[in-house]
């Protein structure tokens, strides 16, 4: 996920970005020292998750949270209390951390921000994307599979293929539960697998590799299914 850090002391975005660092579904981080610089970063980027100070001297942070993607999970950071009560009347903020912090409860507010993120997605079954200069919706229950292919990803269909300029990493926060990764290179739709053995699955004609990482994870969505 992409991680926008919002505070105006340089210690807490440095230790927040050291945070982000140790946890590997963070992909990459932004950070912005002022409110003003945070504004034009969100009207010009999306994020999935902002860390966000509550006390900015020039836009405070409740400012801020109006102008938020309401896809996106915010964690208030903050030395306020008083904020915690306050927090309830936005739907997006998941958690806050009240200075000082420390990595575990960190972790904490990232595990909330990953469930409503979930939740978001779960419900998901289209999407846009880019083909060469015109978007084309994709139905995901008809996918097999997305591949990387240098910077583009495949979309492999029951009977086509689009290649699409993004990565893996960020094509991942969009879609729904019912899709794994089982490689660096390969996203899976869990529905479409056909046989799995020790080092691999098959879907329709294309054996695809499952890396030792991801091999636990796959096989604890699967007996979901089941």
């Amino acid at each position: 996920m992409k991680c926008l850090i919002v505070d105006d002391d340089p210690l807490i975005c440095d230790l927040l970005e050291h945070f982000c660092g140790k946890v590997n579904d963070i992909g990459g981080v932004t950070v912005a020292m002022s409110g003003f610089e945070a504004v034009n970063l969100i009207n010009s980027s999306s994020f999935d998750l902002v860390l966000l100070d509550f006390d900015l001297p020039d836009i405070t942070g409740k400012e801020i949270l109006n102008i938020i993607n309401a896809d996106a999970a915010v964690i208030m950071v903050t030395s306020n209390r008083d904020f915690a009560s306050d927090s309830y009347n936005y739907d997006q903020v998941v958690d806050y951390l009240v200075k000082p912090i420390d990595f575990a409860r960190f972790f904490q507010g990232f595990q909330k921000a990953q469930s409503f993120l979930a939740k978001k997605t779960s419900s998901v079954s289209r999407l846009f994307i880019k083909e060469g200069q015109k978007l084309v919706k994709i139905d995901l229950h008809e996918v097999g599979y997305f591949k990387s292919e240098a910077n583009y990803i495949a979309v492999v269909l029951e009977n086509r293929k689009i290649l699409t300029l993004m990565t893996l990493k960020d094509l991942a926060t969009k879609l729904p539960d019912f899709f794994q990764k089982v490689h660096r290179s390969y996203i899976v739709n869990l529905n479409k697998i056909e046989a799995i053995d020790s080092n691999s699955l098959r879907i329709k004609n294309d054996e695809i590799p499952i890396s030792p990482r991801y091999e636990e994870q796959l096989l604890k969505k699967i007996n979901l299914l089941n």
